[in-house]
């Protein structure tokens, strides 16, 4: 491989004067050849001049022409293809032989007095996957360098362009010297420097360069972008895949703003790999300024891990970490942490109870083959408040489950184990353990029995509670079912559908009189409840220019016997019943089988569409059921307790992309008084978007009284896309019964474009955790540069939004 002379000696000989004389049409395709071969392989050329070399063979008809040239002309243009030149040893040795070289070009000259052959006019020069593209290429045979200038294009192999006026290249083409050079990535990444080089093929390096993924200004290409890297020296690593820099300075819209001596990341070719990401900060009031480093681990291609390792100034050490791993037939992710602190566990901040506290996070899910597969998600935390104070995590419980389930056709069977972990704040109820809960349900063909099809529902229970957290239950069920459609000529829909429940229970430590508490009996119960439904339809369907109505009248007779939902029966899954449009016509109310809503009653109710064939839609549901009997099987306040029930029902509106509207409702069938208001709605363009929700319930059991048990809380926010990047959001959330008073609020100010979202955001939680602590304020900055990683500033104590106890 040839070396690149001294820079000044570069420069020197670019500028020499040149002697040229035309070739003849028969020596220029003889020469041309030569040239790229030269050019492209490194071949040693002898004199043309010499009187001592063998003149070439006269060519014969229809033989090839010389050196693989594809003619003299082409249109105007010469192209020449050269086969490789490395030596007949070589390739016996077993060394690999360079590709073929490609040159095309208007012209080519000879300056025999200098030895240098000018290719001019259009000219491409390529072997392999690198081609060289420039107004002219000069190669002194002497020093055997290549001097692309005016327009000149790099094209690397893995697809990034270097473009330059002036590019200084060994006869291989692996190593070069460009002047003011400008590097467009695959990603459409932008690298340019005042000189750079290019070594074995491998290493680009730019002096006095800057980076950026973002897209220049259309109007105004001298701006700086959005955001940029400027470093005294960037290298790109074409055989590690990685772009370095030393001595960098990050820039926003020109004004540095971060500076380090050392960077790195991926470039646009590496989907992942191994390495530091970007750290993560944080200050709190209870846990302290926390600074937390992040190690990614490429470990193989169907499994890597995440490190994480730093510390909070008010309590210890942090540990933590990730793993993921896919097999052939399933994957597995797991998720721990650790640290040793002083949150509380039972107590208030301060409290002398220092020790190690973390959280264990596993899930997986396999294939056993193509009917059946298992998996498990386990949950646990050390205590209510850690996930809270080092995740802002917020569930009250975490759910552990493993599983077996199986899916054939229209069949599903599972068995499941369920363990519960209760986070919220001074609730001692024990939770159960449910080992197995399993099913098995089964669905026929229409028209596959009695012209209908059949069903079959059945499961099988078992729950313990360790200790004295109640009774210990298990329970066997079956629930075989038939149901069919007819449709008659006049237009009706009936569906005729029966079922017959039969369950049995054993319980210990049950208390006949509250199954929820500890008792000294044990019981064994069996409950036979056979029930049938006929559900009558009459749709009236109206079509317009722009777009069609309907209007269906329902109604519903069910047929069971009188129930007493004894309370010597076990509880499990029908401790409560929220009676709405949705469960209005279902056989059972309840939401299990423990309580079973019979007898005989009608139910009624009435649904219109409208549908516009381009845009627009709009729906309402409106229902009530009728009881023959009373009952004590429903509390009151629930809207099911007399023989009358509450009116139910929907609206769906949207009558365009720009109105979104849904509201439930429940209406006292005595006093006409709202019971329950559910409202989520949404009006506006991009440029103003408000969103809003309201929930009310009244759970009185009287309706008559004036002291009354109701729920009522509100939450709106409001978006603005006022611009092409930059958008804001607000969000309030609000309680007005029966503790009045703001829940959270929160504000977001975005910018987002290709390269870059920006994010400043504001929150304010009003929870009362315990004792009448808050959760307090915070604001912070997020960053996200696209190839570069995200950054999250520290959040900061918002006291002007008022007092706090914390700050996440």
């Amino acid at each position: 491989m040839s070396q690149l002379p001294s820079r000044h000696a570069r420069r020197a000989r670019a500028t020499s004067p040149k002697m040229h004389r035309p070739l003849d049409r028969r020596s220029l395709v003889l020469r041309s050849g030569i040239v790229a071969l030269m050019a492209a392989c490194g071949v040693v050329m002898a004199d043309l001049a010499d009187a001592q070399q063998p003149p070439p063979p006269t060519p014969q008809a229809n033989a090839a022409p010389p050196f693989g040239a594809t003619g003299p002309e082409q249109g105007g243009r010469l192209e020449v293809v050269v086969p490789s030149s490395g030596p007949a040893s070589g390739a016996a040795a077993g060394k690999p032989q360079d590709p073929p070289v490609l040159l095309g070009a208007d012209t080519v000259t000879f300056d025999e007095a200098n030895s240098l052959v000018t290719a001019s006019g259009n000219v491409e020069l390529s072997q392999g996957a690198r081609t060289v593209h420039a107004d002219t290429i000069t190669y002194n045979q002497k020093t055997k360098v290549v001097i692309a200038s005016g327009n000149v294009r790099l094209v690397e192999p893995s697809g990034d362009i270097l473009f330059s006026n002036y590019a200084e290249l060994t006869d291989d083409m692996r190593d070069a010297f460009v002047e003011n050079v400008r590097v467009l990535m695959t990603d459409n990444s932008r690298m340019a420097g005042a000189e750079g080089e290019r070594r074995g093929g491998r290493l680009i390096r730019l002096n006095r360069a800057v980076y950026s993924p973002c897209e220049l200004c259309k109007s105004d290409p001298t701006r700086a972008p959005v955001w940029q890297i400027r470093a005294a020296r960037v290298v790109q690593d074409n055989e590690d895949h990685e772009v370095r820099y030393r001595d960098a300075f990050m820039e926003m819209f020109g004004v540095p703003f971060f500076y380090t001596p050392y960077l790195s990341h991926p470039d646009p070719t590496v989907d992942r790999r191994s390495g530091f990401l970007t750290p993560s900060f944080r200050n709190s009031s209870e846990l302290g300024f926390g600074a937390i480093t992040h190690y990614y681990w490429d470990i193989a291609p169907d499994q890597d891990a995440t490190f994480d390792l730093g510390g909070y100034s008010n309590q210890g050490v942090f540990l933590g970490g990730q793993y993921r791993k896919r097999f052939e037939n399933g994957r597995l992710q797991l998720d721990a942490s650790g640290t040793q602190g002083e949150i509380p566990n039972g107590t208030l901040k301060g409290a002398d109870d220092r020790r190690w506290r973390g959280h264990a996070f596993a899930s997986g899910l396999f294939d056993i083959d193509e009917t059946w597969r298992w998996g498990f998600n386990l949950k646990r935390a050390s205590d209510e408040l850690y996930l809270r104070r080092y995740f802002n995590i917020r569930d009250e419980v975490l759910t552990s489950r493993a599983f077996v389930e199986g899916f054939n056709g229209r069949n599903y069977a599972a068995v499941n184990a369920y363990s519960f972990q209760d986070l919220r704040w001074g609730n001692t109820v024990q939770e159960p353990y449910v080992l197995p809960e399993a099913r098995y349900n089964a669905l026929g063909e229409p028209g596959s029995l009695l012209g209908g099809r059949w069903s079959l529902d059945s499961s099988l229970l078992a729950i313990a509670r360790p200790g004295s957290g109640g009774p210990d239950t298990q329970r066997v069920a079956m629930q075989p079912g038939w149901q069919r459609d007819i449709y008659s000529n006049l237009g009706f829909v009936t569906t005729i559908e029966g079922s017959v429940l039969l369950a049995g229970y054993t319980a210990q430590r049950f208390d006949p009189n509250d199954p929820a508490s500890t008792g000294n009996d044990s019981v064994q119960r069996l409950r036979f409840f056979p029930q049938a439904m006929t559900t009558v339809r009459y749709p009236f369907v109206r079509y317009g220019e722009s777009s069609f109505q309907t209007i269906e009248p329902i109604g519903q007779i069910s047929v069971s016997p009188k129930v007493d939902n004894d309370p010597a029966f076990p509880n499990e899954d029908s401790l409560d019943v929220e009676f709405d449009e949705v469960n209005l016509l279902m056989p059972n109310r309840f939401t299990g089988i423990d309580r079973l809503d019979g007898g005989l009653r009608a139910t009624y109710g009435l649904r219109t569409t409208f549908q516009g064939y381009k845009t627009g839609s709009a729906s309402l549901f409106v229902g009530q059921s009728f009881r023959a009997d009373d009952t004590e099987n429903f509390r009151g306040g629930s809207g099911l307790d007399k023989k009358s029930s509450d009116y139910v029902g929907r609206l769906d509106l949207r009558p365009a992309d720009w109105l979104d509207v849904n509201y439930g409702f429940r209406i006292d069938h005595d006093t006409l008084k709202p019971r329950r208001h559910s409202v989520t709605a949404s009006a506006g363009v991009p440029l103003l978007r408000v969103a809003g929700t309201y929930t009310y319930v009244d759970q009185t059991e009287n309706p008559y009284v004036v002291e009354r048990n109701e729920v009522e809380q509100a939450g709106i926010s409001v978006l603005s896309q006022f611009s092409e990047h930059w958008s804001i959001g607000v969000s309030h959330s609000q309680a007005f019964r029966p503790d009045a008073g703001p829940r959270a609020s929160a504000g977001v100010l975005r910018y987002q474009d290709e390269c870059l979202i920006f994010e400043t955001i504001a929150q304010r939680d009003y929870t009362v955790i315990q004792n009448g602590e808050q959760e307090g304020n915070t604001i912070f900055f997020r960053f996200v540069f696209k190839n570069v990683g995200e950054f999250r500033t520290p959040g900061i104590s918002a006291g002007f939004l008022g007092p706090s106890g914390a700050s996440n």
